[in-house]
């Protein structure tokens, strides 16, 4: 579900910014094969690509990951706290910087 969402968000944000896959690709430094399975929810990027898709659409995180379901606020909390847990140092920092950018 957090794929499909972030897939579709990231193909509605590139292309309200008039970029192709090739463009965006070559903005973060990927394949553009890469951003096409990023868009079909084939794969999920890492906490370092996240930031590099933001920076290069001028977007916040959380507009990523814009969810319009209704989800359980305690549902989300165990998921994070799993996610988290799974996390390198590096990517944690990474995660951490996110979270406190959406407060």
């Amino acid at each position: 579900m957090l794929r499909q969402n972030f897939a579709n968000n990231l193909k509605k944000i590139r292309k309200s910014r008039k970029l192709t896959q090739e463009q965006l690709a070559e903005l973060v430094d990927v394949d553009f094969r890469y951003i096409s399975f990023l868009e079909n929810a084939k794969s999920f990027p890492s906490c370092d690509l996240i930031e590099r898709l933001s920076d290069a659409l001028n977007v916040k995180y959380s507009e990523l990951f814009d969810i319009q379901e209704d989800i359980s606020r305690k549902d989300i909390e165990a998921s994070l706290i799993n996610l988290i847990k799974s996390l390198s140092d590096k990517n944690l920092e990474i995660v951490y910087k996110i979270v406190k950018d959406l407060i």
